[in-house]
């Protein structure tokens, strides 16, 4: 089993991107709420490394600015889904407790004064990605029950527009966004730490392009039929000069059978047409074995190299493959500044937890439900961040609109494991800026980065 972790997505196809979530457990730490939330009131942690100093403004006389936001405290919602219910479904993607990752980072803004002068309350809401009912019912107790000022994490792809379109309540998210659900939130911010697929896609075809690895090539790619990401990654070719056959899928995602026919005949295709090199966007698929089994085997890449290359059982026909995105999780873990800012400042609130901290679990590990810890704790220690830094630049008339306006002024961040972000309140929600070229090893079972990052002016 490789180092790195992606996810079968033919049970459930809408659960793409998985690693943006942690699980749900009980925090010995919390306070029950008649719901069965749980405000958290653990002890900070005695020593950690922060990006910003509390503000030297007075904060005397803060106003209760808007809902969730009193003038002494910011309540906060963070989404926490059950990953126990996932592993009950099938999908073995089994990750840390986004309450645990959380609270240590809340207990340091708090302990050095929160933010503007306001504690951060926070109000902890499980929920099921199987289950969209759970989603709804989190959506209303974080808005109705508990009037929070914003969402961290946030639920799963359009559920979130329960909370921007329908309840004018600000998230965070890790992923999810696209265009379409951006301009559907109106002036919510809907906060991301990647970039959305479209402009991953321009970058993936720009990075392939240049390295000349498609140089003399015909390039077929196969997307979902529901998704942007082909034709964004087409027109991104066709600019170079690159000749392009783009073939959607229609087979729902949880028929393998159809899934597979529908492959062996997009490989004729790709045959009579001369395509010598695949990308395949679909992400934690078996496209490069269907494809070999009709004597198809061209080059390969994808936009989610991890996943694509953990849902293939014979990854020798993988080898080489290519693809493009942030820094993956081996590299991230392996980052002594993420390890010394993230990592270190949960296992310090939580020593009990510290040695399956240490460690990244394989496949294997995590589908029998052993947590692997990393992608909890990014969320956690990047969104947490932005918060403090984007509330400190609102001041004390802290609303919707005041926070927005932050981020013209807050400039380019370093998130934390991933790279260089910047944001601004018109028109750029996702920030992800640095990208890395990225290549399977067969030898090694390994994904490499390849050169230097590409940092990418996408204001």
């Amino acid at each position: 089993m490789s180092k790195y972790r992606g996810i079968s997505v033919v049970a459930v196809v809408a659960i793409l991107s998985l690693a943006a979530f942690g699980c749900s457990s009980d925090d010995d730490d919390a306070s029950a709420d008649d719901d069965g939330s749980s405000t958290a009131t653990s002890e900070a942690p005695s020593s950690s490394e922060q990006t910003t100093e509390p503000s030297t403004e007075s904060t005397q006389d803060l106003p209760a600015s808007f809902r969730g936001v009193t003038e002494s405290s910011i309540k906060v919602g963070i989404a926490v889904p059950d990953f126990d219910a996932l592993q009950t479904a099938g999908v073995a993607n089994y990750q840390g407790d986004a309450e645990i990752a959380f609270q240590p980072f809340i207990d340091v803004i708090n302990e050095e004064g929160g933010i503007f002068g306001r504690q951060i309350e926070p109000v902890y809401i499980t929920f099921d990605f199987v289950d969209p009912i759970t989603q709804e019912s989190a959506c209303t107790q974080f808005v109705e029950d508990h009037q929070v000022f914003i969402v961290l994490y946030g639920l799963l792809g359009e559920s979130n527009l329960c909370l921007t379109d329908q309840n004018d309540t600000m998230v965070m998210t890790r992923s999810f966004q696209t265009t379409e659900l951006r301009d559907r939130s109106g002036e919510t911010l809907w906060l991301q730490l990647n970039a959305r697929d479209d402009a991953r896609m321009q970058i993936l075809g720009d990075a392939a392009a240049e390295s000349g690895r498609l140089e003399n090539k015909t390039v077929g790619i196969v997307s979902r039929g529901t998704e942007s990401d082909g034709p964004a990654l087409q027109d991104s070719l066709k600019s170079h000069g690159i000749d392009v056959v783009l073939l959607q899928t229609t087979a729902a995602g949880n028929d393998p059978v159809a899934s597979d026919n529908e492959l062996e005949i997009f490989a004729e295709q790709f045959i009579s047409e001369g395509v010598d090199f695949v990308f395949d966007l679909r992400g934690g698929d078996d496209a490069a074995e269907v494809f070999a089994r009709v004597g198809f085997t061209p080059e390969f890449g994808s936009k989610t190299l991890g996943p694509s290359v953990d849902g293939v059982t014979d990854r020798s026909v993988l080898d080489g493959a290519i693809g493009v995105g942030e820094l993956n999780e081996q590299s991230m873990f392996e980052k002594p500044e993420f390890q010394a800012s993230c990592m270190d400042v949960v296992r310090a609130a939580n020593p009990e937890l510290e040695e399956e901290m240490s460690f990244l679990p394989t496949g294997d590990e995590q589908a029998a439900g052993q947590p692997s810890w990393l992608n909890p704790i990014m969320i956690a220690c990047d969104q947490t961040m932005l918060l403090k830094l984007i509330g400190e630049i609102a001041g004390a008339d802290l609303t919707n609109d005041t926070f927005r306006a932050a981020l013209d002024e807050l400039g380019p961040v370093e998130l934390h494991g991933y790279g260089q972000a910047s944001f601004n309140s018109a028109s750029k929600w996702d920030g992800l800026d640095e990208f890395y070229v990225q290549q399977y090893n067969f030898d090694t079972d390994s994904i490499e980065i390849i050169g230097d990052p590409i940092i990418v002016d996408r204001s």
